[in-house]
């Protein structure tokens, strides 16, 4: 494997073509103990896929990936800590929105282990937060068909069911998170399969991660379409000269059914930024799932053997790694579609920072800030006091 024979003072020594390097746990006869990337002294340096790119490639496109995911990281916990401190955020059914920025701060915060060396992620160290990608995932999706869900109700059904069942939803979105990571830690499945973070290994992430989504993404999509579907009905309906009449010359039910209309309306005023932020949620799950197994398995050790000879011998004839990487491109997942797919997963905390955060909790910042700034100027002290003297 890429190894070329040459005679120094101790003998017959291999040395290996570049990207390949000596395979530090060669034994007798040329055996070696890591049988998928190392054969004949020679080994795929890890991570393994960035040689079978062209140089620099892989590498670059995750840089840009992983400063897409930094950038998630802040604005999901300025969101976070918005809806955690001002007043009213708290409450329903901001509070769903509260726990859904917490789980996509999570999910984007691991980037802080490998966002200056992309290679430097691959399950194998201590600091690795081995099972926090698959909890913030899951616990994403779980917070977001609660979103929809509570979307749902509240316009077709004009129900506030959630707001005091939220120990049922702590205990379905975080228990079910918390499941699913419990299982993949348990079976030994996390571990590294491309970009820069630990996932699911391919052979169980359907039957242990995509499914278990799936169950809560697909169901939570088929409502989403129930109710704008319940929303162009009411729509169409609004623009009837019924909703020009005056209410007194109006039967009881026709009442009834503008007012239905209007609360409609208003929900959709009040819900859009849920309702979009569903979407995108959704799409990005099925868009990366579609990836993780359309494209991805081509990066199989074993799939690729036949043509990591056919790389290594281009390398042999004294071709440069990008010519050698070009001749299999066919083989491979593409280029762009990697770093397509991992910048659309990375995004999502800047999304929900440009869809949630409202001009509105700008000024309650603004008012919160001052209001500390009076209390710390000692002027809240004084004014108690003189409002003390005008009560007495």
């Amino acid at each position: 494997l890429g190894v070329t024979n040459t005679t120094s003072t101790s003998g017959l020594t291999a040395t290996c073509n570049l990207p390949f390097v000596n395979d530090p746990m060669t034994g007798p006869g040329n055996t070696t103990a890591n049988t998928q990337y190392c054969m004949y002294g020679c080994c795929l340096p890890c991570p393994a896929q960035y040689s079978l790119y062209r140089e620099g490639a892989l590498e670059t496109g995750f840089k840009v990936t992983n400063a897409i995911r930094a950038a998630s990281t802040v604005m999901g916990f300025l969101l976070m800590l918005s809806y955690l401190v001002l007043d009213d955020k708290r409450s329903h059914p901001s509070a769903l929105i509260l726990f859904f920025s917490i789980c996509v701060f999570l999910f984007s915060v691991v980037v802080i282990f490998p966002l200056v060396d992309t290679k430097a992620m691959q399950c194998a160290d201590l600091i690795n937060p081995r099972g926090m990608l698959v909890f913030a995932s899951v616990g994403t999706c779980a917070w977001c068909s609660a979103l929809i869900l509570n979307l749902h109700l509240h316009t077709v059904w004009n129900s506030a069911w959630f707001a005091k069942k939220y120990w049922l939803l702590h205990i379905l979105c975080w228990g079910f998170a918390i499941a699913v990571t419990a299982v993949a830690l348990g079976m030994g499945q996390i571990r590294w399969e491309y970009a820069t973070l630990c996932l699911v290994a391919q052979e169980k992430a359907s039957q242990i991660f995509f499914y278990p989504m799936a169950a809560m993404i697909f169901p939570a999509f088929l409502i989403h379409i129930a109710t704008f579907i319940h929303i162009a009905r009411i729509s169409v309906m609004s623009s009837e000269d019924s909703e020009s009449m005056s209410r007194s010359t109006l039967s009881a039910g026709a009442a009834a059914v503008i007012s239905h209309r209007r609360h409609v309306m208003m929900a959709i005023r009040i819900q859009w930024r849920a309702a979009l932020m569903a979407i995108f949620a959704m799409l990005s799950v099925m868009l990366y799932w579609l990836f993780y197994f359309i494209q991805l398995r081509k990066i199989n050790p074993t799939t690729l053997t036949l043509h990591i000879t056919e790389f290594v011998l281009c390398l042999k004839e004294g071709n440069s790694q990008n010519t050698c990487a070009d001749q299999i491109a066919q083989y491979l997942p593409p280029y762009g579609m990697m770093v397509a797919a991992e910048g659309v997963v990375s995004s999502i905390g800047i999304i929900i920072f440009v869809v949630f955060f409202k001009p509105t909790i700008v000024r309650e910042w603004g008012d919160k800030f001052s209001s500390l700034g009076y209390l710390i100027s000692g002027k809240g002290k004084l004014r108690k006091e003189q409002d003390e003297f005008f009560v007495i």
